[in-house]
């Protein structure tokens, strides 16, 4: 209901603009067409519907990603949501520890594939040497059956560091506690430096979407710890004198490709006018109207070569809600 009332809204904009014959009801068409793509029972939090003349029509369902009910229409797409989801939804991995055996999944936003290769998976052969002589006393079986898994928890240490060596990724780890400490204990240079948390419990057997569930809160956690980053990273832009703030600083920097990584808040519109670089009041009569110059300042930085980054509403009070570091 809520989609029908927006596509609604889309068609009376666009009946009400001076457009060739057929333009608005192709897009109209196309809009459907994109709405027709997505299987409502599995939508996540956000969806974008995208159309244009000629047949163009994209849909897009953003996964963690929370966005503003609104319609748009101009010469070229809003991508904020898309941008906010590609810098929200990551490529990883995940280890699931165990004897029987050691899984790797490749994770990318909420799907999960396992990986199998001459590395993965990895099992544990637990039978323990054969022994001339003496039946071995059981202290020293303990002994050697302890020795033979540290061994093995180091070739999966081992055959991670080789993984991430081709395909650097952060990394989360499930396992019972005594497994999480093994890894812990031997895991060092690139795969500790990767590790972003860890689950504990015992997941041998867990399918895809289990596991999805299992790490989507050290993914949001991870994910509000970027977020903290890039806030404190002002602080030594401004030290170094790097530093801009506010929205029409922002967009003329912007176009000179200065800014280094955009930070701007999640909810964050700004309508406007613009011209020869410059922004004027969106009820001004300078310059060409800009739907929202926010989205407009984003995609300026990424062309640019820049990193940019979402962050809480709030977060960026001092800064009018927007604020960049520049590269000189």
């Amino acid at each position: 209901m809520r989609l029908k009332t927006l596509l609604d809204q889309a068609r009376h904009r666009l009946e009400g603009l001076d457009l060739e014959r057929g333009v608005a009801e192709e897009i109209i068409d196309n809009l459907e067409k994109a709405a027709g793509q997505v299987d409502f029972e599995h939508v996540a939090e956000g969806l974008v519907l995208l159309a244009a003349p000629g047949g163009e029509s994209h849909a897009f369902v953003l996964p963690r990603v929370s966005v503003a009910e609104r319609v748009i229409i101009d010469d070229t797409f809003a991508t904020r949501d898309l941008v906010a989801m590609f810098e929200s939804t990551w490529k990883y991995w995940v280890l699931v520890l165990s004897e029987q055996p050691t899984r790797l999944w490749s994770g990318d936003g909420e799907r999960l594939e396992e990986v199998a290769n001459a590395l993965f998976p990895l099992e544990f052969e637990d039978s323990l040497p054969d022994e001339r002589g003496t039946t071995p006393t059981q202290p020293k079986q303990f002994r050697i059956q302890d020795d033979r898994r540290m061994q093995f928890f180091r070739d999966v240490e081992r055959h991670l560091t080789e993984v991430v060596r081709q395909d650097d990724r952060p990394i989360i780890v499930l396992g019972v506690p005594r497994y999480l400490t093994y890894f812990g204990d031997l895991a060092d240079g690139p795969v500790a430096r990767s590790v972003i948390g860890t689950v504990e419990g015992s997941y041998d057997t867990a399918s895809a979407p289990e596991l999805a569930q299992l790490v989507g809160p050290v993914l949001e956690a991870e994910h509000r710890r970027v977020q903290e980053r890039a806030v404190a990273e002002l602080d030594g832009a401004r030290s170094a004198k790097l530093y801009a703030g506010g929205l029409e600083e922002t967009w003329e920097l912007a176009s000179q490709a200065r800014i280094a990584h955009l930070i701007v808040e999640e909810g964050f519109f700004a309508p406007a006018r613009a011209h020869d670089g410059r922004l004027y009041p969106a009820d001004g009569t300078e310059g060409d109207f800009v739907n929202d110059a926010v989205d407009d300042l984003i995609e300026a930085t990424l062309n640019g070569d820049g990193r940019v980054t979402f962050v809480p509403d709030g977060a960026l009070a001092a800064e009018d809600r927007i604020a960049a570091v520049l590269r000189f």
